[in-house]
């Protein structure tokens, strides 16, 4: 039984009484001004009717007690894996579970932080007491490493916070953050790396930390970077294709971790605008192919000329009628011809217009790293073929038998060609005929393109030469391709487009398209491996080195026609390298959570007020690993009213037969 204060529910309306009341108060006081007899009992009586008109009762309530809630709040997030936190946490919450007082319930609130948002216990535990009535909340106890990565929020009066930290006490830990990291940079050129160190736990402002820098594994630069200020260094972009590039602070002494000590991030090296001269060595109806390819790529630069007439041959009309531009030989062949990244001769023969110093230009720039390409047609197999010229070192081919050979044929890959990066997605295509090719002998490289029938005679033939790269198209009618897809003629069409555009890529040094190679990148936490070759045989192994130096095996399986793959979990953030056949790749797996890996410090910093300002507790698990209950609630009463009623007070009929009486009898003394 639980006894509330008078309530009212009045006769009359509440302005009435008042009304009433203000009459009555008027009439008493000229009675006793007057000093009239019976003005008291008068008083008594209007008193006693008053309270029968304003209704008061005395309500009484039947509860049954509630039992105390108590929230706890479990710290699963990546930073509560180090050390022995996870234990400790866990041995803590089970003590309490069994030690828990009578009367009391628990509500547990679990945070993983698997949302990359680092750890939100503040958030969940706003959802956790939107569920929970204010009267009913004893405690909240918080069971985590003290890092939260949201601001805390208002706590209900008279409900004690407190937290058991899963360590010994405040911790120290070294964090670097990228500010601003390049994704992509000009080969040749340095791109600008912004980063900061901040140590946590203690107080070292301005103290100058080494910071290695290292790119594929190898040490691209060393600075000393200031403590809790932004640093600035520039890197340098060695070569295209994608680089992994990590940042790693000297560990402090004593830190809690190392884990978020380095930073890893990938940077793609992208040539600058490649520059490419296409000669023609005379019109054709590929030329207007070659240059809707060439001019359609944002990345090259084309320089063009057609052939129009040789020196030697007579004019049709007077010098001063032509409007021909003369053929710059010398400035190409000569001052400029470094400025080509590639050189593409379409149907070019060795007649009068090139003499042999400019074609020995072609074969050294080729040697030193640049790049040529040669359509070829039936020029090739005359007196004049380039393969009777300077250039014929670096060819991958030379005249042979039947010479020029007429008749419908179907372009197919080779076995090299379906596992070849620069040809493989072009295996599942169905291309119309072409009706002529060169005979030739193949002298090196690789064939990637033959003719369908018995003869199989090479197409395409990729190959290096010293430090460059050559192809030789030994057909003048991929053209036929091209028209036919224009035209909508699926008997007619091929894949002209990706084939010439993926053969410019590799001459122009595309890493991706390396017919050898090995590639490792990370998809979330799983390290993928590929190796691709030329070659059969065995999938073979990967040999994979982890950011600490650990070394594991892992079997490589077949995944195509000269693609073998492999994958692996791999959690831990920083460089990761893979061997596989004399080749070396890297991946790097960045922090998942960067909020997370901030600060890995166990701390009081934030639950230390909140235990101050609302009577709780600051418990740390490595001295004391099974805390009581004392100080981690406060017993609240709740009780749910299972019943009610109300009685009048006074009684209604008896007080006003009272109040009649009382204000008789001050009528008649007040007559006597």
């Amino acid at each position: 039984m639980t006894g509330l204060p008078l309530i009212f529910t009045p006769l009359l309306p509440v302005p009435v009484l008042i009304a009433l009341g203000l009459l009555a108060l008027v009439i008493v006081l000229t009675g006793l001004i007057r000093r009239a007899r019976g003005a008291i009992l008068r008083a008594l009586g209007f008193i006693l009717l008053l309270a029968v008109l304003a209704g008061p009762r005395w309500q009484i309530r039947t509860t049954t007690p509630l039992p105390d809630i108590v929230v706890i709040l479990r710290d699963k997030s990546p930073s509560m894996a180090i050390g022995h936190r996870t234990r400790l946490a866990d041995a803590a919450f089970h003590h309490l579970v069994r030690t828990l007082p009578p009367a009391t319930r628990l509500r547990v609130v679990t945070v993983t932080g698997a949302a990359n948002d680092g750890t939100p216990l503040f958030a969940a535990l706003h959802d956790a007491l939107a569920a929970i009535p204010p009267d009913r909340l004893a405690g909240i106890v918080a069971i985590t490493d003290g890092e939260a990565t949201d601001a805390p929020i208002p706590i209900p009066p008279g409900v004690p916070v407190s937290a058991l930290l899963a360590a010994r006490g405040n911790q120290t830990d070294r964090a670097l953050t990228l500010i601003s990291a390049p994704r992509y940079g000009l080969v040749g050129h340095h791109a600008d790396l912004r980063f900061i160190i901040r140590d946590h736990g203690v107080d070292d402002r301005g103290t100058k930390v080494p910071v290695t820098i290292t790119v594929d594994g190898k040490t691209a630069s060393r600075v000393m970077a200031p403590v809790g200020t932004p640093m600035n260094v520039k890197l340098r972009i060695a070569h295209a294709g994608t680089s992994v590039v990590a940042v790693a602070a000297q560990p402090l002494p004593g830190e809690v971790s190392v884990a978020n000590d380095q930073a890893v991030f990938d940077l793609a090296g992208v040539r600058r605008r490649l520059t490419v001269l296409l000669i023609a060595g005379a019109p054709n109806p590929g030329l207007r192919t070659w240059r809707l390819l060439l001019k359609a790529d944002p990345a090259v630069r084309l320089v063009n000329f057609t052939i129009l007439r040789l020196p030697t041959e007579p004019l049709a009309a007077p010098v001063h009628d032509m409007s021909l531009i003369p053929f710059p030989v010398n400035q190409l062949f000569g001052r400029d011809l470094g400025k080509f990244d590639l050189i593409i001769l379409d149907q070019f023969a060795n007649d009068d217009l090139l003499l042999p110093p400019y074609l020995a230009n072609i074969t050294g720039h080729v040697r030193a790293g640049g790049a040529l390409l040669i359509e070829a047609g039936s020029e090739f197999e005359t007196i004049d073929s380039l393969d009777r010229s300077p250039l014929e070192p670096i060819l991958p081919a030379r005249p042979y038998g039947a010479g020029t050979v007429t008749g419908r044929f179907t372009p197919t890959l080779t076995r090299e060609g379906q596992r070849d990066p620069v040809t493989a997605p072009l295996a599942h295509d169905h291309p119309g005929p072409w009706y002529r090719y060169e005979s030739v002998q193949q002298t090196a490289g690789v064939s990637l393109l033959r003719t369908s029938g018995p003869a199989k005679a090479p197409l395409l033939i990729l190959a290096h030469a010293g430090k460059g790269r050559v192809a030789l198209l030994l057909s003048d009618q991929f053209w036929l391709w091209a028209r036919g897809a224009l035209a909508g003629d699926t008997s007619m069409a091929g894949p002209a487009e990706p084939l010439l555009r993926r053969t410019v890529h590799w001459l122009l040094g595309e890493p991706s398209l390396d017919a050898r190679q090995l590639t490792a990148h990370f998809k979330g936490t799983t390290l993928t491996i590929e190796r691709r070759s030329l070659h059969g045989g065995p999938p073979g192994q990967a040999t994979i080195v982890d950011p600490a130096g650990a070394t594991t095996k892992i079997a490589l399986h077949h995944a195509g026609p000269g693609r073998y793959t492999a994958t692996l979990p791999a959690p831990a953030p920083g460089v990761w390298q893979v061997k596989a056949r004399g080749m070396t790749a890297y991946a790097g797996a960045a922090n998942d959570d960067p909020a997370e890996q901030a600060d890995l410090a166990a701390t009081d910093r934030i639950f230390a007020p909140l235990a101050d300002r609302s009577g709780g507790r600051i418990v740390w698990l490595g001295h004391t690993p099974q805390p009581g209950w004392s100080g981690l609630l406060h017993r609240r009463h709740a009780a749910l009213v299972t019943g009610a009623r109300d009685i009048p007070v006074p009684p209604a009929i008896p007080a006003a037969l009272l109040a009649a009486l009382l204000l008789v009898a001050g009528w008649w003394r007040e007559r006597g």
